[in-house]
């Protein structure tokens, strides 16, 4: 089969990945342009290359709206209060919220304190662990809801405009668990 004729069939059979090809063939995704290369000089894409390709296009409409809700939440003021004086450490009582895993191997984890400010803190482990204070001398790993004492320094304060309407967080490093103080979602249900 001729190129020209190997180039119609894939057309035929992938219009959407042919076109979209075509149009992102000069911008500055090399893998994009190595398949068009590919494309144009054998006639035909392997089935991984043609799902790789739908995967840009996926990536590219989440990223047109993502980048289109961050704009727009620009100009909403934040929600919330900064918590603390920038360097300064204080004692705290939080609510852990939850963990949440990044593409680069660590772990953020949120807080709320009483006032309902929202803090946040990076951490290498996926579980915290903190001072049980009951019969038992264990470890309590933190769960949704838990609330606990620490001491911990006020890192900074960011406006989060990535996650719905934005909001003033703290960032708190050098924090040091201290207490497990219960969770009244599970006094509730009688769970402890």
């Amino acid at each position: 089969m001729s190129l020209h004729h190997k180039l119609k069939n894939f057309r035929n059979h992938h219009e959407d990945t042919y076109v979209y090809l075509f149009n992102t063939r000069n911008g500055d995704n090399h893998y994009l342009k190595s398949c068009w290369e590919q494309l144009v000089s054998k006639g035909t894409l392997s089935p991984k290359q043609v799902q790789g390709i739908e995967n840009s296009k996926e990536f590219e409409k989440k990223k047109v709206i993502r980048d289109k809700e961050i704009e727009d939440n620009k100009n909403i003021d934040p929600t919330g209060a900064f918590v603390g004086i920038l360097k300064n450490r204080y004692d705290m009582v939080l609510k852990f919220v939850n963990t949440k895993t990044t593409n680069r191997g660590f772990y953020i984890h949120n807080f709320v304190d009483r006032e309902g400010n929202i803090l946040m803190c990076f951490s290498n482990d996926e579980n915290l662990y903190l001072e049980h204070d009951f019969a038992s001398n264990e470890k309590h790993i933190l769960s949704n809801d838990d609330c606990f004492s620490c001491r911990a320094t006020v890192n900074r304060h960011t406006v989060n405009i990535y996650t719905g309407a934005p909001f003033k967080q703290t960032v708190l490093n050098r924090i040091k668990y201290n207490k497990y103080l219960g969770n009244k979602r599970h006094l509730e249900e009688g769970n402890l």
